[in-house]
Parts: structure tokens; C-alpha cells; sequence
């Protein structure tokens, strides 16, 4: 006899499971003939590449074939997020028989036959629906930010200990986020305070607060950089590196100087130095506050320069939790080093091609110094050197060749003007005094 399709295999058969019921139904002296997707629905077995498939879900699936397909990945998940936790205390040859056991029922409820594929489907699935549901959800609540209700559908489709150990990870960034901004405390207060808090969220989830704040920013990504109102987010530099004595006029009169008038203003930017809480002196250290990106980028141009006897740090400031704010600060600290070091390159490249030095005139140690300090200082650098070579060849030309009129030394005499220019500024260097001959 010939069988009917049943309920669960109008959706099809893999050709494993063919074989097997075409061997099964032979030994029972019976024919089995194979099912044939229906014309009006497509095939959910995933006939495309499992790039193409990891995309996007396939276009003309059916509801019931999705909620068939949905179905069958969560009861998987669900079965495998048991076996990690592994309740039983199963070996590991038991939790791998159980898991492919799970994963072979999944195969067959959802007529698959890769449950990754499956898998990778179900999590774009989730997070398609999520988007959708998002984006319906903004559409009824004007002022709420789309990221705000796509973390909010997110958290809806979580477990109920999941729910619970997203507040702690909440109140934990809170705390650390609070203490960050805390200008009263002081640097080992805020640590203590932060251990303190970090201890309390690992107790309560059983998670390390790293890894804990890490699943937290997965879960509920930053907000938007702009607030309720619409106002954005202002650009912030951070200035390190100050002297105690330097004041927030001197730092301001410092960019000006040297970027000018056209970027730097007093309505353009508002410096906030920062002091102890207690002695109410300076910490060495401010934020300055711009209008646009434009000056941001100017601004970091001052990375490296001097000013009350001190060579300056100038970065980027990074937001969101602690976490990502530390990534972030290190990926801004390696695009600018590497910035840095491409410029120095690139200026000491063009006096190469002006005739002006000659390769290897200069050796790695005082190339690997220029890094150290501002384009500006290294051009004015390179400027006096170059003039410097030019006058003392026309004196040995006049006066005849002669030792002390040589530079014997090039790499440490432009160390020396570099350090110079550096600390006594540009076009105020005191040119000629302490020469090296």
C-alpha cells in the first residue's frame, strides 16, 4: 500500500529520511512513496547555500511553516541551553548523545536538514521581528527613541532569570556610569565604590561583572546621541597631562594661539578643569566641550604640544558603559598614533623629495622623537635644520672646509631643536643658543 502525506510531512522530506522510510516500509513488505511539495507552497527545506540562507528568511514561506520552523529551533535552543547548564550532572558522552538527539527531532520537525542552518534562520527571524515589532511600536509613541523600543522588545522575548540579572547589569552600569561622573570622589574612593558594586552584581547573577556588563550592552545597546529634546550629544576632547598650575584660560588661550581665532572662540568652547573635591586644586587634567566635529578633529591637532612646561595628551572621549567606553577609548588612541606616526612619515618623505635631507640622514631614534611631538613643532623643526645645513655650507664654501663647521652629528642636532621649539614655541626659540657643533 501507498501512504498519505501526513500533517507534519506536507512540508517534505530530506533524502536521509526518505531512505529510511523507503528501507523501513520495504521491510514491512509496503511501498513508500516519497512526498512532493505543494505547488502553492514552497519548500521549507532550505534549498538555498547556507550563506544565502544565514541572510535573510526565505521570501514566500507560509505562517504555518514559520511557526513549524520557529517552533522546532526554540524547543532546540531550549534544549541545549538545559544540557549546558546540565541539571542531570550528565557526563560528556551523555550530554553529546542528548544533544544530538535534540538536534536530529529539531531536523525532523522542521523538515531541515542542517540544524545550524535552522538555527542561524530562527536568530534572524527573532531579530526581524523584533526590529518590526520596534519600528510599529515607534510609530504609536512619538518622542521614544527607536533603539529604546528595539531594547525593549528585546528584553520582552527574555526568561525570567534573564529579566532579573538584565537589572542587576542595568544598576550596575548605572553605578559605574554614576561614579564615573562623581567628581567628589576621589580616584581610590571611586575605586573602592566600583569593586563594591561589581561584587554585589556577581553575587546576585553568579556572572563576572565584566562578562556581565559585556551581555548587558548586547542586550540593550547605547542610546542615541540625541536626547529627548533633539539636542545631540557634544563633542568632547580630553586634555591630560596638565601642568597643577595650569589654569582653564591658559589652556584656552593655548588652542587659540595655536589653531586660531576662526576655530577656537569663547562661544565655541566651554573647558571644565577638573579638582579634588577636598583641596579644590587642580588634577592635571579637563575635558574641553565643542560645537562640531570639524573642531573636535582641529583640536586634536594640539596632541602632544607644550604648554607650562608640559607636553599635553589630547584625545577623544568615548560614551556608553564602562565596557565599551574603554574599547572605544583604545580604538581612538590607536587610530590617532597611527595618524600621528602617518603624518610624520608623510613630512619627512616631502623634504626627502625637496633635496632637502637625503634617506638615512636621519636615524630611527629621532624619526621615532617626532612621533612624540606635533606636526607643527616637527615641521618648524625640520625647517631650522634644513636652513642650518644651508648656512653652514655656504661658510665652508667662503671660508674653506672646516670641522667645527660640519653638522657631525644630524639626528642629535634635531633632537635638540625639536626639544627647543617644543618648549620655548614656535617663532620664539631662541635659535643659535646651546648648538650643538
Amino acid at each position: 500500500p501507498t501512504y498519505p502525506l501526513s500533517p507534519r510531512t506536507t512540508m517534505g522530506k530530506s533524502e536521509a529520511q526518505i531512505r529510511r522510510n523507503t528501507a523501513r516500509a520495504a521491510a514491512r513488505g509496503e511501498t513508500y512513496t516519497p512526498p512532493e511539495p505543494s505547488p502553492k507552497e514552497p519548500s521549507p527545506k532550505l534549498t538555498k547555500t547556507h550563506d544565502e540562507n544565514a541572510k535573510v528568511e526565505q521570501s514566500g514561506e507560509s505562517e504555518e511553516i514559520i511557526q513549524t520552523k520557529s517552533a522546532a529551533a526554540e524547543k532546540l535552543e531550549e534544549a541545549l541551553a538545559t544540557l549546558e547548564s546540565n541539571p542531570d550532572n550528565l557526563n560528556s558522552k551523555e550530554r553529546r548523545s542528548a544533544k544530538k538527539k535534540a538536534e536530529a527531532i529539531a531536523a525532523e520537525e522542521s523538515g531541515c536538514d542542517d540544524v545550524t542552518v535552522l538555527m542561524e534562520w530562527y536568530e534572524l527571524h527573532k531579530a526581524s521581528s523584533t526590529t518590526n515589532n520596534a519600528a510599529k511600536e515607534g510609530k504609536k509613541k512619538k518622542g521614544k527613541k527607536s533603539n529604546s523600543n528595539l531594547a525593549s522588545a528585546v528584553v520582552e522575548v527574555l526568561s525570567e532569570s534573564d529579566k532579573a540579572k538584565l537589572q542587576v547589569a542595568k544598576n550596575l552600569n548605572e553605578s559605574i556610569t554614576n561614579l564615573e561622573k562623581d567628581d567628589k570622589l576621589n580616584a581610590k574612593e571611586r575605586r573602592s565604590a566600583k569593586r563594591k558594586a561589581e561584587a554585589i552584581a556577581t553575587e546576585e547573577t553568579g556572572t563576572e561583572a565584566k562578562e556581565l556588563l559585556e551581555w548587558y550592552e548586547k542586550i540593550v545597546p547605547p542610546v542615541s546621541t540625541e536626547d529627548e529634546k533633539g539636542k545631540k550629544t557634544p563633542y568632547i576632547v580630553f586634555v591630560g597631562q596638565l601642568s597643577y598650575s595650569t589654569t582653564s584660560e591658559m589652556l584656552y588661550k593655548h588652542f587659540h594661539a595655536t589653531l586660531g581665532k576662526d576655530v577656537i572662540t569663547k562661544e565655541s568652547v566651554k573647558i571644565r578643569l577638573l579638582s579634588d573635591s577636598k583641596t579644590k586644586k587642580s588634577r592635571g587634567m579637563a575635558f574641553v566641550e565643542l560645537e562640531s566635529p570639524e573642531t573636535m578633529y582641529e583640536c586634536l591637532k594640539m596632541h602632544l604640544t607644550h604648554l607650562d612646561g608640559r607636553r599635553i595628551n589630547v584625545e577623544r572621549t568615548a560614551g556608553g558603559g564602562a565596557t565599551a567606553k574603554k574599547a572605544r577609548i583604545t580604538t581612538f588612541r590607536d587610530k590617532q598614533t597611527h595618524y600621528i606616526s602617518k603624518t610624520m612619515d608623510e613630512i619627512i618623505t616631502s623634504f626627502i623629495k625637496n633635496g632637502e635631507i637625503v634617506p638615512e640622514e636621519l636615524d630611527e631614534g629621532v624619526i621615532g622623537l617626532c612621533k612624540r611631538h606635533s606636526a607643527t613643532v616637527v615641521e618648524a623643526a625640520l625647517k631650522e635644520y634644513v636652513e642650518e645645513k644651508k648656512e653652514r655650507k655656504i661658510k665652508r664654501e667662503t671660508l674653506g672646509e672646516k670641522e667645527e663647521e660640519n653638522l657631525r652629528n644630524p639626528s642629535a642636532f634635531l633632537t635638540h631643536m625639536l626639544g627647543r621649539i617644543a618648549e620655548e614655541g614656535i617663532g620664539n626659540s631662541s635659535k643659535g643658543k646651546g648648538r650643538d657643533k
